[in-house]
């Protein structure tokens, strides 16, 4: 998981993403991103271009507030790598 997490990391950051977060739980990943504004198509394009459609399962994009009252852009989803 650790190098599926790095590849995630540099997708979002080469396409100007600021990562808050990026963490795993078994088969779940959740990435926060820095940004209020962000597209969720954009990330799903994102996640997309590092692991095939068919290894993400309940794409999911939300935002929460951080202790910094900042929106953080949330996307989580169950690999099945």
């Amino acid at each position: 998981m650790e190098e599926l997490k790095t590849e995630l990391r540099d997708a979002f950051e080469n396409d100007g993403y600021e990562i808050a977060e990026l963490s795993t739980n078994r088969d779940k990943v959740r990435i926060a991103v820095r940004d209020s504004e962000a597209s969720g198509e954009a990330l799903r394009e994102i996640t997309h271009g590092v692991l095939s459609a068919d290894d993400v399962l309940g794409f999911n994009v939300t935002t929460e507030s951080t202790a910094n009252d900042e929106i953080n852009t949330v996307v989580s989803f169950r690999y099945r790598g």
